[in-house]
């Protein structure tokens, strides 16, 4: 009962609307880990009600949720009692061979059609009930039905386990910051039975480099970082877009997001506050980057922004020009505008831009199975080639009643590889003792 649910083309189809289904899903819907968290704010305000139903269906991490675990399970389980047929289907085939196809009747012996069918490449691969001799080309042809649906079954079985495993985390770090092992990341996600992703040393952000075309359009970006061991050996590493490295099982790569980090006092009488404020890069020269921040010390909104130049002539300069604005609802409550080393008033506040760093993003990536969704692409590509490539042909010879009676398939592509059959037919059909019209008779291949 259980194998012919899962096996049935309803449960199938149904499976598969279902998994194309939640893939729209993960692209309409904005992630949390592939989404900066200014602009998922931003979405569940302008989309409030979708944004209930977003949180409540975990449409915020579909491909870690638990609904598309066990939806991805019962295909898995789908997949297994189709290959399980599909191997029973092979070795039927690799004992019997299939049906249909063409067949004529010769005087020739036996041995003389054995040898025809030995000099076209065909091979022995058991005797026909009643006293027949069959031969194949190409029999491993018949596992190539089977090697795509184990392909399949491996490649899904190893992304459950990345589903279940997978541990990604995100770190923003400041020019010569160190994160350590432990440490809090910026952004995390896990899989439904991992743990909290921790590094095996500690990684230190040493520069990062921005080029830029004449357009203020982004040319590249290099990010240089040092890996830091337990004993403390050093390994320094360079990333750039599209790019990663690995470490010890961990993947590592470029973040989107880089920027500038300013680093601001905040003084009051004997009261000083220490902050650092980082925001993006801006995308052109004239205009700004904006971010909102909240203080605990603050009882006002503070607005942030920064030009690349204070004077807009570049896009990357060592004078960028940094703005703050204390809020309270709609009401303003201070305004400063701050180059690197400057001192301002910012409401009862003296505020000074004490330094200003490039920061960069990083991202690591733990993931368990990985070799199993390549090993399942091989076996995928390989049964591919199997059924395409080296379709097998049958040729079976049986004698009886004065006559040796010929019959030809072949299991894909019978019209390609006709001229084998047409070849063995001109060298047996001679001394035949009919007429050449009763002697060949082509049936419908019926194709399995």
């Amino acid at each position: 009962m259980l194998k012919r649910f899962f096996l049935s083309r309803t449960t199938v189809i149904t499976l598969i609307a279902l998994m194309l289904g939640a893939v729209l899903l993960g692209y309409f819907f904005p992630q949390r880990f592939l989404t900066p968290p200014e602009e998922l704010a931003a979405w569940q305000l302008a989309h409030p009600g979708l944004a209930t139903l977003w949180r409540a269906l975990a449409l915020d991490h579909v491909y870690t949720s638990p609904w598309f675990a066990l939806l991805l399970l019962l295909f898995l389980m789908s997949l297994v009692f189709s290959t399980r047929q599909q191997f029973q289907l092979a070795l039927n085939k690799m004992r019997t061979g299939g049906q249909g196809g063409a067949c004529f009747e010769t005087s020739s012996s036996l041995d003389e059609a054995a040898a025809a069918a030995r000099d076209l490449g065909y091979r022995q691969v058991g005797d026909v009930a009643g006293g027949g001799l069959r031969f194949v080309r190409y029999p491993w042809g018949y596992w190539g039905n089977f090697l795509l649906h184990l392909g399949m079954v491996v490649s899904i079985a190893s992304f459950l386990v990345i589903l279940l495993y997978e541990k990604r985390a995100v770190v923003h770090l400041v020019e010569g910051e160190v994160h350590g092992p432990g440490n809090q990341w910026l952004q995390e996600e896990r899989g439904l039975l991992a743990g909290s992703l921790r590094l095996p040393g500690s990684v230190r952000l040493d520069r990062v480099k921005a080029e830029y075309y004449p357009n203020d359009n982004l040319k590249q970006l290099v990010t240089d970082f040092s890996l830091i061991g337990p004993q403390g050996e050093v390994s320094s590493l360079s990333m750039q877009i599209n790019r990663s490295r690995n470490h010890q099982g961990i993947r590592i790569f470029q973040g989107r997001s880089f920027g500038r980090a300013f680093f601001v006092t905040f003084a009051r009488g004997p009261e000083e506050h220490r902050e650092i404020f980082m925001l993006d890069h801006p995308r052109e020269r004239s205009g700004a980057s904006y971010k909102d921040f909240t203080l605990d010390w603050l009882p006002y909104k503070v607005k942030a922004k920064y030009y690349a130049d204070a004077e807009r002539k570049s896009i990357d300069s060592l004078t960028p020009l940094f703005a703050l604005r204390l809020v309270d609802g709609t009401k303003v409550m201070g305004e400063v505008s701050l180059k690197p080393g400057e001192t301002g008033r910012l409401g009862d506040y003296v505020v000074q831009l004490v330094a200003v760093e490039r920061w960069g993003g990083i991202i690591f990536i733990d993931t368990p199975g990985m070799g199993g969704i390549f090993a399942g692409f091989f076996i995928l590509c390989l049964g591919g080639a199997l059924s395409y490539f080296w379709p097998p042909r049958e040729f079976t010879a049986e004698s009886g009643n004065g006559v040796c009676r010929i019959s030809w398939r072949a299991s894909r592509f019978e019209r390609l590889y006709r001229e084998e059959f047409d070849a063995i037919r001109q060298r047996l059909a001679a001394r035949s003792p009919i007429p050449e019209a009763d002697r060949v008779a082509a049936t419908q291949r019926k194709e399995r």
